[in-house]
């Protein structure tokens, strides 16, 4: 009887979980600064006033910041 596992050892597990990692780090960096730079667009748009097309570009940025914020969150935590 051969006493090999069906399943795969943590080790077998490790590539796949570096290779995940490696994909999501730049991801986060850039969500990060994306959450840290999307505010600096809200004064100038709010103070040219907000009709339909500005407000659009106004809900615009505002989605890209809480997206940077969500997918950005933990950038600066240790891996």
């Amino acid at each position: 009887m051969s006493s090999a596992s069906p399943f795969r050892s943590p080790m077998e597990a490790a590539p796949s979980s570096i290779d995940l990692q490696s994909l999501t780090r730049p991801l986060q960096f850039i969500a990060f600064w994306l959450a840290i730079l999307t505010p600096l667009a809200y004064p100038p748009l709010l103070l040219g006033g907000l009709d339909s097309q500005t407000f659009l570009i106004f809900v615009g940025v505002v989605a890209l910041n809480v997206f940077g914020l969500l997918a950005g969150r933990g950038y600066g935590d240790p891996a």
